[in-house]
């Protein structure tokens, strides 16, 4: 077992709750504790290769503080695992805590992985300590680095990581031939393909234990979600990608949809009546109306608009965002490649898409959308046009094939 799938494999195997109390140190529990802390343990030398090599390969190198404090901070739980009676395993997990801190604090601004993996680290020491009180804290600033390095680490899952490959690959008279540089091309963006997939397991595993926590600790998240990553078609068989890879977030039960640091309510689908006619046709408005219909294009209708349904989406985040994300609202259950590539805000609705940015620094936007005489009742939010949440748990058949469930 992966050491970032320990907490919410077990928590799946015996509950969020129990989960909490033996890592708070029940006695009755004392053997979930054991083997909670031997799975964490059990691989971490395998997570600090990967994040060096993650860092090789995205050019984010690791501080030798943060490898120092983070490897520092792994022994003393593994000490703590194996503690002969719970005075010096005490001692030891708050040394941990202490490491893993300092870890957090000198982890790179531009890498949000290294500061989710340390967070983590602190939610866990903080637990087994008996200080659930210091866990939410750690999980916020978890949930924020991991979504970070989440939405920037995905555009790179396709297309975008042969243009980067082609940016840093330099002009050389020793690659020859045209088709060597784009061999070349192939392999480096092959290679950072590599990279950004293990990003974005992390990542995801990262916001599935914090979950998993939250819920043991009473936090009330809502309705539980399921999570697919759906792969690039030529992934498995290490092809050029041609398409981008997505997360979709569907509903188990009726409810708000939460996944990390978001919130995405669909609001309830209201009728809506047609706008009637002006009362008199001398009225200045009709004749003005009457002209700009004459100049418009054909097919433009000065009428009033046509009877229809409407529905607004809640999209929330526990914390100011930054960067921006453009969120977008289309009736249907459709993936990110059918709909426009590049979703601009305030596009009309005649496009099919009700979009609006969530600028830097916000926290909350509200998007309306109205259909003009047909009912629908599935409705499909993409963020950054790489998240995908569904209104409706109905699987879309592109899934079958290509989809990594987590």
């Amino acid at each position: 077992m992966e050491p970032l799938t320990a907490i919410a494999t077990i928590a799946a195997k015996y509950g969020a709750s129990q989960l909490i109390r033996a890592l708070t140190g029940n006695d009755e529990l004392s053997g979930l504790a054991s083997e909670l802390l031997g799975e964490l343990v059990a691989s971490e030398d395998r997570l600090s290769e990967q994040m060096a090599g993650i860092g090789r390969q995205l050019d984010e190198l690791l501080d030798q503080r943060y490898t120092v404090a983070l490897g520092a901070g792994q022994r003393a739980l593994r000490d703590a695992s194996t503690a002969p009676e719970p005075r010096s395993r005490a001692a030891e997990l708050a040394r941990a805590r202490d490491l893993f801190r300092e870890a957090a604090a000198a982890a790179s601004a531009k890498s949000p992985l290294q500061i989710a993996v340390a967070e983590r680290y602190v939610a866990l020491c903080s637990l087994s300590a008996g200080r659930p009180d210091a866990v939410p804290a750690a999980l916020d600033t978890l949930n924020e680095a991991a979504f970070r390095a989440l939405t920037e680490a995905l555009p790179l899952f396709g297309p975008k990581a042969y243009e980067k490959a082609r940016a840093q690959l330099p002009r050389s008279s020793r690659l020859g031939l045209r088709g060597r540089r784009e061999e070349r091309i192939d392999e480096l963006g092959s290679d950072l393909v590599d990279a950004v997939d293990d990003v974005v397991d992390l990542a995801l595993n990262l916001l599935a234990e914090s979950e998993a926590l939250a819920r043991g600790l009473g936090q009330d998240l809502g309705p539980e979600t399921d999570v697919d990553l759906l792969l690039p078609a030529g992934y498995e068989d290490d092809e050029r990608l041609a398409s981008t890879a997505q997360v979709v977030v569907r509903p188990i039960e009726p409810g708000p949809l939460r996944f990390g640091p978001l919130t995405v309510a669909f609001g309830d689908i209201r009728p809506v009546p047609g706008q009637p006619q002006p009362p008199s046709a001398a009225s200045a408005a009709v004749v003005v109306a009457a002209k700009f219909a004459q100049d418009s294009p054909p097919g433009y209708a000065a009428t009033a608009r046509p009877p229809g349904f409407e529905v607004e989406v809640l999209v929330r985040s526990d914390f100011p965002v930054s960067p921006s994300l453009i969120v977008s609202l289309r009736p249907g259950l459709v993936l990110a490649d059918e709909v426009l590539q590049e979703v601009m805000p305030g596009q009309p609705a005649f496009t099919g898409v009700a979009s609006d940015m969530l600028a830097a620094r916000m926290q909350e936007i509200r998007l309306p959308y109205f259909h003009p005489d047909r009912f629908v009742n599935e409705w499909t939010v993409n963020i950054n046009n790489v998240l995908i949440f569904q209104s409706s748990d109905r699987q879309l058949l592109e899934l079958e094939g290509d989809a990594r469930f987590l």
